[in-house]
């Protein structure tokens, strides 16, 4: 990736929201294409759960190209990429462990 690709992405996501996917491209897992990919936003997660039971392949879909900044297109022409990185993706939405208390 090139640097002034690289600092446009920052510079519109923040450096703390991209993450570097690294995909494989079958499941010899020999080789691998990398896909720049921002956490899920709140809307992404929202509409993606809106979907996940209704309509699977779009919600999916919605994950997909709410988040994958590169190579979206290569990653979409193979079911094996595009549901490894719907499951990359998906490990990447923002949820925290917090407690339960007695009132």
């Amino acid at each position: 990736m090139e640097k002034a690709q690289r600092d446009a992405f920052i510079k519109k996501h923040g450096e703390a929201n991209l993450r570097m996917l690294e995909i494989p491209t079958d499941d010899s897992h020999h080789k691998t294409i990398e896909a720049v990919a921002v956490i899920p936003t709140r809307n992404v997660t929202g509409q993606y759960m809106k979907w996940v039971d209704q309509n699977p392949k779009k919600a999916q879909e919605i994950l997909v190209r709410g988040c994958i900044l590169t190579n979206r297109e290569v990653i979409e022409t193979s079911d094996f990429m595009f549901n490894t990185t719907v499951s990359l993706l998906a490990e990447l939405i923002p949820i925290g462990q917090g407690n339960i208390k007695k009132f």
